[in-house]
C-alpha cells in the first residue's frame, strides 16, 4: 500500500514538474518575437510610416534568423537535463560552456556575413527606398546583437535543463521590461525612430546576458571552469554536439 502511494506521488510530482517547465518554455518562446512587436507599437505613434514599415521588414528577417538557431536552446536543454539526471556536474558545466562557445562562434559568423544576409533578405521585398533605408538601419545595428541573443538562448536552455524555471522567467521579464522602457525613451522621448527601436533591443539583450552571467556565476566558480576547460576540446563529444545541433536545425527549418 505504501509502495503504491509512493509511486503515485512520484508520478504526480514528475507530471507537475513537466507541465511547469513546459509552461515556462512556451512563455519564454512567446517573448522572443514580442521584442520586435514592442518596437512596432511605439513606432506606430510616429507620423512617418516608413519607419514602421522598415522595422517590420527587418524584424521579420530577424525572427527567421532567430528561429533558425533555436536548435541551440533546444539542444542545450535536452543534454543538460540528461547530465542532471546522471548527477554529472562536470558534464553539465561542459555542455553550457561548449554550446556557449558555439553560440558565440555562430553569432560572429552572422556579423561577418551581414552584407550578403541583408542583400538576400531584402532583395525580394519591393520596398520603397525610404522603407529599405529604415530596414537597413535596424538590420545593420541589430546584427551586432546576434552573439548576445544566441548566447542567451544557450543560457536559457541550460537553466531549463536544470529546472531553474524561475530564473528563465526572470531573464525574459528583464529583456522585455528593459525593451519597453528603452523603446519609450528612444522613440517617444528622444525621437530616434528606427535607430531607437534597434538600440532598445540591443541594450535589452546585453542586459539580459549580463544578469544571466551574474546568476550563473553565483553557483559556478572559476576554479571549476578552469578544472574542466581542457575537456572542452574532446573531439568525440564535439562531433556528437555538432551532429545533434545539425539534426535539430534541419528539423526546425523543415517545420
Amino acid at each position: 500500500m505504501t509502495l503504491s502511494s509512493d509511486r503515485s506521488h512520484t508520478q504526480y510530482d514528475f507530471i507537475g514538474r513537466f507541465f511547469h517547465l513546459a509552461i515556462v518554455n512556451v512563455l519564454s518562446n512567446i517573448m522572443i518575437p514580442l521584442a520586435g512587436t514592442i518596437s512596432l507599437a511605439f513606432l506606430g505613434r510616429l507620423d512617418e510610416i516608413h519607419h514602421l514599415a522598415g522595422v517590420t521588414l527587418a524584424a521579420t528577417l530577424f525572427d527567421f534568423i532567430y528561429y533558425s538557431f533555436s536548435f541551440l536552446r533546444m539542444g542545450t536543454t535536452g543534454i543538460t537535463a540528461q547530465a542532471v539526471g546522471r548527477h554529472d556536474r562536470e558534464a553539465m558545466l561542459l555542455i553550457g560552456l561548449r554550446n556557449g562557445l558555439i553560440a558565440i562562434g555562430l553569432g560572429v559568423l552572422l556579423v561577418i556575413l551581414q552584407y550578403p544576409i541583408a542583400k538576400v533578405g531584402f532583395a525580394l521585398t519591393g520596398a520603397s527606398p525610404e522603407v529599405k533605408a529604415s530596414a537597413m538601419t535596424y538590420f545593420n545595428i541589430c546584427i551586432w546583437g546576434t552573439p548576445a541573443f544566441l548566447l542567451n538562448a544557450v543560457l536559457v536552455g541550460w537553466l531549463l535543463g536544470r529546472e531553474q524555471s524561475g530564473k528563465v522567467l526572470l531573464l525574459s521579464l528583464i529583456w522585455n521590461g528593459a525593451n519597453i522602457g528603452l523603446n519609450y525613451l528612444f522613440i517617444v522621448k528622444w525621437s530616434y525612430a528606427s535607430t531607437g527601436a534597434v538600440l532598445s533591443q540591443i541594450l535589452a539583450l546585453f542586459l539580459e546576458l549580463l544578469v544571466g552571467i551574474i546568476l550563473v556565476s553565483r553557483e559556478v566558480s572559476w576554479k571549476e571552469i578552469r578544472a574542466i576547460a581542457p575537456r572542452l576540446w574532446d573531439l568525440p563529444t564535439i562531433k556528437a554536439t555538432f551532429t545533434q545541433n545539425s539534426n535539430i536545425f534541419i528539423w526546425s527549418i523543415s517545420e
